[in-house]
């Protein structure tokens, strides 16, 4: 059993929302996605050398 996709329609959705949609179905699009994500939290892991229990500390307040 096959079932249709959706029709997108212009009226129901902002243009914003129609472009990401397609895009999602891009493969290329999306493995570019994938890798600048993993490359920006990589950087930040790398940069960020103040130890975890003291961010925490700050988000929460010390226990």
């Amino acid at each position: 059993m096959t079932t249709a996709k959706p029709i997108i329609s212009s009226s129901e959705y902002s243009p914003r929302v129609i472009e990401l949609r397609r895009k999602i179905h891009d493969s290329a699009y999306v493995e570019y996605a994938v890798q600048r994500i993993a490359l920006v939290l990589s950087r930040r892991l790398v940069e960020d050398t103040e130890p975890l229990l003291t961010q925490q500390e700050k988000m929460y307040g010390a226990q």
